[in-house]
This record gives structure tokens, sequence and C-alpha cells, in this order.
């Protein structure tokens, strides 16, 4: 099929950084498009999990000839009951607004107009009280969340009517088709006779290949806009900073940069801002009644917007900006969309800008932090800037390529540029809120619940600055192998609902509890067994298939012999402990075999052991520490207590060694070190 040159591009990119290259071509591009889209509506739908994206890509067998669906409550996709509990809670007496997106895409350079039939009707058939159609799983789930937002408990909570947009994608040229056109029409007058839903004409989204373009390529913010200022004046020169100006526009022409040509806002414009935005709150209401009031006091009101660029340039008044990001001015810049959707006269609006260009990624972050220091902000949103955070990042760049390469996403979308790196090697904070606390401090009931509420409520047991940073950076390399297996292997629908539970029992099966972490030491011990397997692809997908199968015998288990429901299991902390109960009743068993097998001791008289050295580690201080391979426990080894070894290439020998404790310890096995005698 011969394709657009420069959406094939953005296809082709897309397929190799969320390695799809061996999928189908309309799989694949269904994906595509449902990224694109969802990601212009929610730009951290997706991040390093592909959970969320096979969540909402629906299509295949029974799919009523929907490819795409998303269910957003407050400009965020949903996956569960608990996330809108969640977010009405997170919202407190705050009426929430729920949004329905629905995309039919399809790999041809046509629109055909049974196709557009048969998306239509399954919509309408998912909208309707009664349906007709058979469903997938997928569009199931779906189905009890929508039946949720209508339910009589949180209808009461709308604000207005949920809004429908549907979205049809084609690779071909739009050229408006008098019969398709009706089809949407029709389906508009179906709609509107619900009385449920608001839908209005332009809800209805024909989208080609070129404007698919534009969309894709507005999502990665690699786009430039030009808008028209009033009495620009250079700031004064900083360090690391190309060029900086502060400028005044007026509300029509800021519109130009915050909004697609499609008129909806570029929610990723605001992806550095540490708050989306708020609603209609009193301050926000406050700023829309200037606009409609006395627009001409809005700059003296109002703080303004900052803005940082890759590049901008200026000829006259005209002032281009390339590859902006909005860091402070979240909530005026969406007023001044929700006015302009209103048909309000932005013309005499106007609004003070600072547009900084620079690339480096410390000033950003300071401008981040100062620019919203004035505003009321929970500390939570301002995580990702400390210390710890920035330490982390550098760790996972130092430690990872031993292992496998991976990135901490500390800022979002900062590795979105570098076409090398792929979605697949980065984790972000919410993944190592949510897992961490799952995975590594058994608590996965509670790991689906959102990043800024776990924070919140485990702030003293994650991130801290005496924590190791070993167990963040063996949890990213557990999950990005997990994800991997998860997208090669066939298996059960149970275990990517169940995953943080799956992988706590992983974990547990071969750390046991996590030691201490005030106990740098020992935390790192447990954390090298993991990583240890996990290396080895054989004996990690062997495990994983244990796990896989121990959860199933487990939750069968909960049923049948314990008489337990299996509805809301995931959510319960007492399932959570009937699994690691399972989990250490088989490793009591090994650790009792284990204990019968001395075949490392190659000299009983002078307990001389034969090993070989699985890790060495080079600690904050240059020292060089390593581990031993013995089961059940490994044995430590520091080069400061074996002087006459040179380190740094003693990984994978294999060495004889005396075992010595602590003075202050010697009946605790846990605190044994290896004294080395020789290098066999």
């Amino acid at each position: 099929m011969q394709v657009e040159p420069i959406i094939n591009a953005r296809f082709k990119q897309f397929r190799q950084k969320n390695e799809l290259e061996n999928v189908q071509d309309g799989i694949a591009f269904e994906k595509f498009v449902n990224y694109t889209i969802f990601t212009l509506h929610h730009p951290d739908a997706f991040s390093a999990d592909t959970e969320s994206l096979e969540f909402v890509s629906v299509g295949g067998s029974s799919d009523m000839g929907i490819d795409g669906l998303a269910i957003k409550v407050e400009d965020i996709i949903v996956k569960t009951k608990s996330e809108i509990d969640d977010i009405i809670r997170f919202n407190r007496n705050k009426r929430i607004n729920v949004e329905f997106i629905f995309i039919q895409s399809k790999y041809k350079t046509h629109f055909d107009k049974g196709e557009l039939n048969n998306f239509v009707d399954g919509v309408r058939d998912f909208l309707s009280d009664e349906h007709h159609f058979p469903m997938n799983d997928n569009i199931r789930d779906c189905l009890e969340l929508k039946e949720y937002l209508l339910s009589d408990e949180i209808t009461i909570m709308w604000d207005n009517n949920p809004n429908i947009i549907l979205y049809y994608v084609g690779m071909g040229r739009w050229k408006n088709p008098a019969d398709l056109v009706g089809i949407a029409n029709q389906f508009g007058r179906d709609i509107s006779h619900l009385n449920i839903y608001n839908f209005e004409s332009n809800n209805f989204k024909f989208i080609d290949s070129n404007e698919l373009k534009n969309i894709y390529d507005s999502i990665q913010n690699t786009f430039s806009a030009t808008i028209d200022t009033r009495h620009s004046m250079p700031l004064t020169d900083v360090n690391d900073v190309s060029n900086s100006c502060l400028s005044i526009v007026y509300g029509s022409e800021l519109i130009k940069l915050i909004s697609t040509d499609d008129g909806i806002i570029r929610k990723s414009l605001f992806n550095d801002n540490v708050r989306d935005f708020q609603g209609l709150n009193p301050v926000n209401l406050e700023i829309e009644n200037t606009v409609k009031d006395s627009p001409e006091k809005f700059i003296i009101l109002n703080n303004g917007i900052t803005i940082v660029c890759d590049e901008y340039k200026q000829n006259n008044t005209k002032l281009t900006i390339f590859n902006p990001q909005i860091v402070n001015g979240c909530q005026t810049s969406h007023i001044i969309y929700e006015c302009y959707k209103k048909n309000l006269d932005l013309s005499k609006v106007p609004i003070s800008i600072r547009v900084i260009s620079t690339t480096d990624e410390e000033i950003v972050n300071d401008i981040v932090r100062g620019t919203n220091r004035q505003n009321i902000v929970l500390e939570e949103a301002f995580e990702s800037t400390k210390k710890f955070h920035k330490d982390l990042e550098e760790f996972f760049t130092v430690v990872s390529p031993e292992y496998e390469t991976i990135y901490y996403e500390r800022r979002s979308k900062q590795y979105q540029h570098n076409p090398i790196i792929k979605q697949t090697q980065k984790v972000n904070l919410r993944i190592l809120t949510q897992y961490y606390l799952g995975v590594f401090l058994n608590k996965p009931h509670i790991s689906h619940r959102h990043e800024s509420i776990l924070l919140k409520e485990n702030k003293d047991d994650i991130f801290q600055d005496h924590h190791s940073k070993l167990p963040y950076f063996t949890l990213a390399y557990l999950f990005i192998k997990f994800e991997n297996f998860l997208r090669e292997n066939n298996v059960p629908r149970i275990v990517r609902t169940y995953k943080s539970h799956i992988l706590m029992m992983l974990r547990q099966s071969v750390m046991g509890y996590l030691p201490s972490q005030n106990k740098e030491t020992e935390v790192d011990k447990a954390c090298n067994k993991l990583l240890f397997v996990l290396k080895d692809n054989q004996q990690f997908e062997k495990l994983v298939s244990d796990s896989i199968k121990l959860f199933t015998d487990s939750l069968e288990k909960w049923e049948t012999v314990l008489g337990k429901s299996r509805r809301g299991t995931k959510d319960v902390e007492a399932f959570t402990l009937h699994l690691i109960k399972e989990v250490n009743s088989l490793i009591k068993d090994d650790e009792k075999s284990a204990q019968l097998q001395d075949h490392d001791l190659i000299n009983s008289s002078e307990k001389i052991y034969l090993g070989k050295i699985i890790a060495i580690i080079r600690d904050k201080y240059g020292d060089y520490y390593g581990f031993i391979e013995k089961n059940p426990n490994n044995i430590f080894v520091h080069s400061k207590d074996n002087k006459n070894f040179t380190f740094n290439n003693l990984k994978g020998k294999k060495v004889m060694y005396k075992i010595i404790y602590d003075e202050k310890s010697k009946l605790d096995n846990t605190k044994e070190k290896a004294v080395l005698e020789k290098i066999v």
C-alpha cells in the first residue's frame, strides 16, 4: 500500500520504540493511532507501562467495530472503579467531568462507508441501556466503568453530561464525502435522543494521514508556533540560557500556541507543570470573570505564563517558538482556552509571557520550582525535583549497562526526542512508586492507586535520602523484563490484572522479606540475588512461569479451600497476606533441602569453601564489594577484608574462601563475610 511518506516514518518510529516490528500492520497501526489520539487527551496515559495501551486497544474479535476506547474522568484515562473513586476523593467536593472517546482506525488509503456504519452502530450500542452486539473482555471492562459512572451515586457528582468524541482515522486524504458526513450527522441526532450525553457535530472527527501526522508531532512537542507580540524586551544574560525575553501577547494569539488546528488544547504543553488544570475553582473563576468583565486589567491581575523552549526567533513583532513547554501558567492557559471555546472575545486580553530558550535540564528544573513557588502547590508535586531522584537518574545510567539499559525518566517526556531510547526501556515516577510499594514492600493491594496519593500516605517508606538506590533499579529491571515477557507470550488475562501481586510473589520467592531499608548492605545483598536471576533469561522465564502457576493455585485455594470470594481480591490486604504465606511455605522447604547440601565445602578441617563471585560493585567511597553465590544466602565479600586481591576483575571468577563474622554478631549468619584464599 502506498502510504504518505512522513506519516509512514512516524508509524515506523513508533513500531521500533514499542517493539512492534513483528506485529501485523493493521494491529500495529491501531495501537499507533490509539497512542497518538489518547496521548493528545492525556499526555502521561501510557508512559512505560504496556497495560494502559493494551486496555484502550479494544480491537479484535467481538470489538463492535471499535478499535480504541478510552474513558476520561477529569482529563485522566481510567481503567478501574477504584481510580474513579480516587479521582473523586482527590477532587473533594469538586464536580467531575466525564468523557468517552471512541476510535476506528484503518490502515487504508480510503474511507469506507460500510466500516464507518459498523463503527457508529457499535458506539451507539455501547452508549445505550441495552446491548445487542457481542463484545470482548476489554470492551466489557469499559462497559462496566461506563455503567458505574452512570450510576446514581456518581451522576450526582457530574458537572455536565458526559462528552462523546468519535475519531475515524484513515491513511488517505479526507475530502468531505457527503455520505460519510451524513452518517456522522445521523449519529449525532441519535445520541441527542438519549438525553444523557453531550455530543456536538465537531465531536465526530475524520482524521486523514496529514492530520494524524500533525497530531503525532503535537504530542511529541516537535512543533513550532508563530504568535504576534507587543512590547518585547530581552532579559538579562544567564549561564546556560541561550536567550530570553518578556513579551505581551493577546489571548487570541496565545490560542495559536496552546491549541491544535483542530481546536484541541495541547495537553502535552503542560507536561513539566507541577499541577494539571484545577477546573473552575474560585481562583480560576476569577480569571474567567476578568476576561469577561475587565479584559484590559488582565495583565495587571495575572502573573502570566512562563515558556521554556529549544529555540525562538523574533522578526519585528512576530515570535516563532520551537518545541515549547509551558512550565508555569497552566491555569491561565486553560481558562483562556475555555473562554475561546465559549466564543468570548480574547483580542483585548493582554497576557505577559516569559520565553526562555535552554536545553539544560537543571536550568529547566530550577525554573519549574521557582515559577511555581508563589502558588499553593502540594509538595508531592515537586517529588521528582528532589536530589534523591536526580541521583537515582544518574544511578540508573551508571549501573544499567551491566544488566540491560534502563532509563529513569525523572521528568515527563525528557527522553522523547532521542530515537535510540525505546519506550520499553523507560520507567517513570508513577511506575517506581506504585510497584515499589506493591512488589518490594508487599502492598500490591494499594499499588493501583494514583501516585500522588501513594506518595502522601507512604512518604516515610519510599524515596528517602538514606535508602539504597539498588532496590529501585532492581524493581525497574524486574518490571521491564516482566513487561517484555508479557509482550512475547500469550498469558492469561488475569496475569495482567494481578501483575503487581505476581511480581511480589516472584520477588518474595527469591529475596524473602526485604531487609530494613536502614541497612543498606543487607538490602543490596538481597537485591543482588534477584539481579542474578534477572540476568539469566532462562532462569527468569522459569521463575515467571512458576510464579504465575503459584498465583493461580493460590487464587483457587482462596476460593475453594478458604471459601473466599474472588470479587475485589485485587484490593484486599488479606489476599496479599494469603499469597505471601503460600510463597513462604515453599521457600522454607527449599531452604531446608539446601542446608543439607554442603557441596561447596572443599576442606572440612579448615572450613574452606569453593564458590563463584556473581557480582562486584563499587560503593560511594570508591571501595569494591561483591557476593559469592551460595544457597540459601549469598556471601558478602569486601575489598577491605581482602587487600591482596584486585576486585575490579573478579566478577565471574571461582574462588576459595573462608567465612568470618562481624565481631558484634558472631552468631548471626546474616553478618557472615568471606575472606578469599585464592582464585581458582
